[in-house]
């Protein structure tokens, strides 16, 4: 595998592990804080029972609360983060020189995973829950919409198949380098001419 690669996908394991890692530690950090206010409480009130049959039932409850917050955000991570380490493994040459690009473009200060991705296969755009493969030559009209209003900025890059809409990437900020370096590498994904309407 092409070192470039190796290390972007080390990066991402790292990058990965330390999101996961954070959420395993602020639910740890919620239900410590919880159990040390009832022990005040249990202390304060001389309860005769023991203070883990006292605590337990209510700190049980509390952790399936949180569970039902925190593992499908647990579940969403690792789920986009693999899509995007499996196809950066399955990468040709021509297309990790073409990623390489895309790194040195956007800027970034710190490894990221991408939203779409250009591979030998097609143009891949992560979601949440699913990757969506774009076959070459699909794509012939981009439209990208940008709202700055305040603090509030969004960039929404709308895929099209002529009047069909494929897909859809959404920034938030107005001017992202990603739909800049999309709108210069179409060629990427169809040889034939891409209309492009920003």
């Amino acid at each position: 595998m092409n070192e470039f690669i190796s290390k972007e996908i080390k990066n991402l394991k790292k990058l990965r592990l330390t999101a996961i890692g954070f959420l395993a530690l602020t639910n740890c950090a919620i239900i410590g804080c919880f159990v040390y206010l009832f022990y005040q409480v249990y202390v304060s009130r001389d309860i005769q029972e023991n203070f883990i049959s006292y605590v337990f039932p209510t700190v049980l409850y509390l952790q399936l609360v949180l569970a039902l917050g925190f593992v499908p955000i647990i579940v969403v991570i690792h789920r986009r983060f693999r899509s995007v380490i499996n196809e950066l493994a399955h990468l040709d040459e021509e297309f990790v020189f073409h990623y390489q690009n895309y790194i040195r473009f956007i800027q970034r200060l710190m490894t990221v995973i991408p939203l779409y991705l250009f591979s030998q296969k097609g143009l891949l755009v992560f979601m949440n829950f699913k990757t969506q493969l774009i076959p070459p030559s699909t794509i012939n009209f981009i439209k990208i919409k940008r709202v700055n209003f305040g603090r509030f900025r969004k960039c929404s890059i709308y895929l099209y198949q002529d009047k069909t809409l494929i897909s859809k990437i959404t920034y938030h900020k107005s001017h992202p380098a990603e739909a800049e370096f999309l709108k210069q590498n179409t060629h990427l994904i169809n040889n034939n001419d891409v209309r492009i309407e920003d």
